[in-house]
């Protein structure tokens, strides 16, 4: 089958199919991109700058993986869920803007700063001398799916875009006096007392009655609403999975088979990165106005002067196209066999004319054995998607002619899975959890268990992004209020907590009053039963019982003033302010300042990046309507126009 594909791709007939499939679209529909028309590629166009669709793929790609790493059961489609997608589209899009603004002011990256930024990259040194080595730096770009030639322009664009961000964001002489008030405020401290009333001092709470204990189970309420001391629904259900890593075990791919699929990709593109080209075409009559206007381009005029001077037709500007994708293949042959930056007079089949290449990147294919792994795991993945397939279909028919799932399974040899009642948590009957039996059913199996109703089969549902499978019910347990005995401890713990609480509260609230109406908060103490606590504290500081929100009040209240928090539980503080103490500006090191003003630089720095690239999307025009919506698709792999539907 793969010598057919690759024998057809070949044939004269299959060039004038693939070229006039691509003149029909171009032609056809109204407002398409495309490689004569529109964005191409682009996702979204921003001035002068695209945001292709392998570059909005790759940061996508880079930013699952960056996830992965940290949490493995992250996949592509939890992160486009959660927005991932989105947030680096936008990212994308404003690197492209002010790149784009970058452009238009005419700012460049010199070739020193360019190499100086590339040897400071450390993954480009090599381990042993830790100094930047070449071939260690191709290697890496390798493994990133990067040539040398976009890696380069990344750089320079990166260059250029520092220099635009500096310069908006260079904040220098910020006025003393902004950073002395800062540095006031942070180094201001307050002394503060407290009185601290916990359940140390609580008087002993009388043992509850059975009564009172049934009562409070009853009506305590959890967080859901529904009482505290609630046992869950249970349900009991038999699975039935189809699931890859089951299947994979079994199969074995040969060498043959794999080097013909690694030949076919390469053959058709679809391994490494193609050679691209960006050229400017001028049109000409004759062999020598094409040798002059060649002349004209090479000597730095642009492509718009030269056909202005000659009297030619606008240039045709062809933008990243490989070289099937241009029409004349006479002269695609040799605008491929030229470099970046050269300009020559090209007889094509039609007519003669001056070519301007602007870009040039050369195909990278990476080798077999650098490519081995992935070829046995993407084989290895496809043949077990195929005979899970034979599994479903064989198991769905034994369904269909009225078979039960045990019987089902027992005719196609489908393991069968029976569990006992589990909550929704995956929790059984005696309340204990198996970290293994959650991850397995509770994510999504389970969820869907307790929307069935009992005794009846669901149809296959796929799960996990390429699994399978169907469940019945087999037995529902409702959910009830616990019998006192079942939960007598935990409860009257919850029950003396609660009682203590509200003692310890009402003690706080009568301190409070006597502290307002004048009383010595020693007297207090003794009267309330508790103790003094106090502290000098800066913002942001913390000390025993002054917690963060306890100073945090504090430096919102005058000396004098009282105000009382629950700062744990069963703990409360009745705290006053006895004296502010200002920071002394004479005393202020210099580097602090020096920091704090780097600091505020730093903060207005971003408050005009970050307004700049809301201008710059104005006046580009950029909305939502902007983005290439298939395309951004494709990218982020929500849709794969290779795959038939």
């Amino acid at each position: 089958m793969l010598s057919n594909f690759r024998s057809f791709a070949q044939s004269p007939l299959a060039l004038v199919i693939i070229v006039l499939l691509v003149l029909a679209f171009a032609i056809s529909l109204p407002g398409a991109g495309g490689i004569f028309t529109g964005s191409g590629d682009a996702v979204v166009v921003v001035g002068p700058e695209r945001v292709s669709q392998r570059e909005l793929a790759t940061a996508f790609d880079r930013e699952v993986a960056r996830l992965q790493e940290q949490d493995p059961s992250i996949t592509r489609a939890l992160a486009r869920q959660e927005g991932l997608a989105s947030q680096v589209l936008q990212q994308q899009i404003t690197l492209a803007a002010f790149a784009a603004r970058a452009q238009d002011l005419g700012l460049e990256a010199s070739n020193a700063t360019i190499v100086r930024d590339v040897a400071d990259i450390p993954a480009f040194r090599n381990p042993v001398t830790d100094r930047f080595d070449r071939d260690t730096m191709v290697a890496a770009l390798r493994r990133s799916g990067m040539t040398e030639d976009q890696f380069a322009r990344d750089i320079e664009s990166d260059i250029l875009r520092s220099q635009l961000l500096g310069t908006l964001a260079s904040f220098s002489g910020i006025p003393d006096q902004i950073a002395a008030t800062r540095y006031l405020v942070a180094e201001e401290q307050r002394r503060v007392t407290g009185l601290v009333i916990d359940a140390s001092t609580a008087d002993e709470i009388a043992d509850p009655t059975d009564e009172e204990l049934q009562t409070f189970i009853e009506e305590t309420p959890g967080a859901n609403g529904e009482p505290l001391f609630t046992r869950p629904e249970f349900r009991a259900i038999t699975l039935v999975r189809f699931r890859i890593e089951d299947f994979i075990r079994d199969v074995a791919i040969d060498e043959a088979t794999l080097r013909e699929t690694y030949d076919y990709e390469v053959e058709t593109n679809r391994l490494g990165t193609p050679a691209l080209r960006s050229f400017a075409q001028l049109t000409t009559s004759d062999q020598a106005t094409a040798e002059d206007a060649a002349a004209r381009l090479a000597n730095g005029e642009t492509p718009a002067a030269v056909a202005s001077a000659l009297g030619l037709d606008a240039p045709l500007v062809q933008d990243s196209v490989q070289l099937f994708e241009v029409p004349d293949s006479q002269l695609g042959e040799t605008v491929f066999a030229m470099a970046e930056g050269e300009a020559q007079a090209v007889e094509g089949r039609f007519s003669w004319s001056a070519v301007l290449v602007t870009l040039a990147e050369d195909a990278t294919v990476p080798s077999f054995e650098e490519e081995r792994e992935r070829l046995q795991a993407d084989a290895a993945t496809a043949q077990a998607t195929d005979n899970m397939y034979e599994a479903i279909a064989a198991f769905e028919s034994a369904r269909a002619d009225g078979a039960s799932l045990e019987a089902a399974a027992e005719q196609t040899g489908t393991p069968l899975e029976m569990y006992p009642p589990l909550a929704l948590n995956s929790i059984d009957e005696d309340l204990q959890f198996d970290g293994e039996r959650y991850q397995g059913l509770a994510p999504e199996i389970l969820p869907a268990a307790f929307d069935q109703i009992e005794g009846f089969a669901t149809n296959l549902e796929t799960y996990n992004e390429t699994d399978f499978y169907t469940l019945r019910v087999d037995s529902i347990i409702p959910s009830r209020p616990f019998e006192l005995e079942e939960v007598r401890e935990q409860a009257e713990a919850r029950w003396r907590s609660i009682q203590v609480d509200t003692q310890l509260q009402a003690r706080a609230e009568d301190a409070l009053a006597q502290l307002e109406a004048g009383d010595d908060m020693e007297i207090v103490s003794l009267t309330t039963g508790g103790r003094t606590e106090t502290s000098t504290l800066k913002r942001g500081q913390t000390a025993g019982a002054f917690t963060r929100n306890a100073v945090s009040a504090a430096f919102s209240i005058e000396p004098g003033s009282y105000d009382m928090l629950q700062v744990g539980e069963g703990r409360y503080v009745v705290f006053t302010v006895n004296e502010i103490i200002p920071g002394e500006i004479a005393s202020a090191p210099a580097a602090d300042l020096d920091g704090i003003a780097t600091d505020i630089a730093g903060e207005l720095g971003n408050d005009v990046i970050f307004a700049t690239r809301e201008f710059l999307l104005r006046d580009y025009g950029i909305t939502d309507e902007s983005i290439d919506q298939r395309l951004y698709s494709l990218a982020i792999g929500e849709t794969d126009s290779s795959t038939p539907r």
